[in-house]
Formats: C-alpha cells, sequence, structure tokens
C-alpha cells in the first residue's frame, strides 16, 4: 500500500463530539495499518463516539504489532490486508491460532475472494474502506468483542458441564461413570500388554454415625478432606473416584499387589491422623477400610470391582481402620 496515496474520508457526523460518560463500556482496540494518515482516520472516528470509550493501540509495521501484542492484550483487532512483510491474512490466521482476540478486516484492497476467505479464517467482519463509515465502524467494533464474549462464555459452559460430567460434585474425583470408563480403559489396555493393575476399594468407617452425630454438612467435609487425602498421595497417572456414598475407588495402573497394599497402608495412615473443625466442632479419629485386588487377565470390570469389595468385607470384619488385600492367581 502506498504510504502517501489520499484517503478517501468519509463525512463525520458533528453531534458524536461529546466524550463517553463515566460508566460507559471501554474497549481497547488494536489497529494495524502502514498507512499513518488511515490510522489517524480511525483513531478520529472512535474519539467521537459517546457510547463506547475507545482507546486505540497502533502499529504501522511487524515490529510495532510484535511490540502492542507483547505489551497489551486488546479487545479487538483491525487489520489491513495489503501490509509489508507479513500479510494481514498471515496475521489473521496466527490471530485467531492464538486465541487473541476478534479481528475486524478493514482494507482498500480486498475482493469478494479475498472477504470469504477471511471470514473462513477466523475474522468477525470485512469492511472496505471505501464504504467506512463512523456508524460501521463502531458497530463492527462492538459486535465484534459481544460476539467472542459470548463464544467464550459458552466454551466456558461446555467446559464446566464436561467437567460436572466427568467429575464428581462434592469431592471433585472422577465420578463413577467416569471410573468405570476409565477402568474399562486400563483392564482392556492391560489384557492387550500384559501389564500390571491394581485397585483399592476405600470405605470410610463408621460413616453413618458421623452424620448422625454431626449432621450431614460435617459428613460432607469429611468425604471432602478424604478425597484430598487420596488425591495428594497417589501419583498422576492414578485415578481416584468416588464409588458411592462414603466409598471410593483407586485405579493403579502398572501396579502390582506389593506396591498396591504399601500405598494401601500410607493412604490409611494419613487418613487416621485426620483432624477436621467445622464450626466450633473437632472431629477426630476418621479412618478407612481398604480392599486390594490385583488384576487377573480376562476378568471383568464388574468381576474386578467386586473382588476388591470382597476383600473390603473382610477387612470390616477384621475390626476396620485396615488394609485386606487379594492377590491374583495368574496374570
Amino acid at each position: 500500500m502506498d504510504l502517501d496515496e489520499p484517503i478517501n474520508k468519509q463525512p463525520l457526523q458533528a453531534d458524536h463530539h461529546s466524550e463517553p460518560g463515566p460508566g460507559a463500556a471501554s474497549l481497547d482496540v488494536l489497529v494495524y495499518d502502514d498507512d499513518r494518515s488511515y490510522r489517524a482516520l480511525l483513531r478520529s472516528m472512535m474519539e467521537q463516539s459517546h457510547d463506547v470509550r475507545f482507546k486505540m493501540l497502533e502499529a504501522g509495521n511487524t515490529d510495532q504489532m510484535e511490540s502492542q501484542l507483547n505489551h497489551h492484550t486488546p479487545d479487538v483487532v483491525v487489520l489491513d490486508l495489503d501490509l509489508h512483510g507479513k500479510s494481514g491474512m498471515e496475521w489473521l490466521r496466527d490471530l485467531h491460532a492464538n486465541n487473541t482476540a476478534p479481528v475486524v478486516i478493514i482494507t482498500g484492497s480486498g475482493s469478494e475472494r479475498h472477504a470469504v476467505e477471511a471470514m473462513k479464517s477466523g475474522a468477525y467482519d470485512y469492511i472496505p474502506k471505501a464504504y467506512l463509515t463512523y456508524d460501521q465502524l463502531v458497530k463492527s467494533l462492538i459486535n465484534a468483542r459481544e460476539k467472542w464474549d459470548l463464544l467464550k462464555e459458552k466454551e466456558e459452559l461446555q467446559e464446566k458441564l464436561a467437567h460436572m460430567a466427568m467429575y464428581d460434585s462434592l469431592t471433585d474425583v472422577l465420578s463413577r461413570h467416569a471410573l468405570l470408563e476409565q477402568m474399562e480403559f486400563e483392564t482392556q489396555r492391560t489384557n492387550r500388554y500384559s501389564r500390571d493393575l491394581s485397585i483399592l476399594m476405600i470405605d470410610i468407617d463408621h460413616f453413618k454415625k458421623v452424620n448422625d452425630t454431626y449432621g450431614h454438612i460435617v459428613g460432607d467435609v469429611v468425604l471432602k478432606e478424604v478425597a484430598a487425602i487420596l488425591q495428594e498421595h497417589t501419583r498422576r497417572s492414578d485415578f481416584v473416584g468416588r464409588y458411592g456414598g462414603e466409598e471410593f475407588v483407586i485405579v493403579l495402573p502398572e501396579t502390582g499387589i506389593t506396591k498396591a497394599v504399601v500405598l494401601a497402608e500410607k493412604l490409611r495412615k494419613h487418613v487416621e491422623k485426620l483432624s477436621i473443625t467445622y464450626d466450633g466442632q473437632v472431629l477426630e479419629g476418621t479412618t478407612i477400610s481398604i480392599g486390594v485386588a490385583e488384576y487377573e487377565r480376562d476378568t471383568t470390570v464388574d468381576a474386578f470391582i467386586d473382588r476388591s469389595d470382597q476383600w473390603l468385607y473382610k477387612a470390616k470384619e477384621g475390626g476396620r481402620n485396615q488394609v485386606q488385600p487379594h492377590i491374583a492367581r495368574t496374570k
């Protein structure tokens, strides 16, 4: 683009000269156009807004653009397509890939083909310079940011819903459904590669008595504290899940029975030291019973869980606050 080319300035409306009020919304707009006079025109348009307080950041070359992006997080980016060095389309793709900000293309050298390409590459709007007006500029910048914010809210909601489906809402460990899916995957992998696999079936001792004595709110605190201990003292490769009520299951990939029992004892001792204070009440003596099972080749997930549950029952029968292991007959 010729830096000295004449600009097709649009008439500016005289009634836009009032300053935005103190409660007006504000937008930081980064304009990258190597025509200084056109940047000045865009600045003058933004300064006339009485509905939105615009702060315009500007770049006239690649170095200035990179510097602005390194020092600021703009709300909207305005790009020309015909730039020296790295093209506007290349910048558009990079900004879209990096999730930087919504991009509005305002260009003097575009075509319908360029417009289609820009919108497919992530642009929120495409405006030929010859047709740009104050109203169109302000509307485009505001709409681009609003659409961007709505998209981000939708993505955050989807992530939240996915998290809710995968994790138990109270303890933030895996939900029963997610836990069983993970166990299905791990048993298949163990069958395929003949690896070790163990699980711990854990039950909080006398949990009903806790609820009856202290109330369900304290019971929930106990569940969360126990879950936190289980998470804290297991590996990142292990999977902790709430199986139901006061029962938890820990899936231990690449782990034989001996190491699983060592971990179970460590977890039991950590829980035994737990002291919970809630609303002036101090609850000590929380304990857990653990049944440990090692995977037997071609066993179903249900049978695997059932075996660990049988040994949990033996731990309960044996007086609670203990670990009972079952050693697989075959690998």
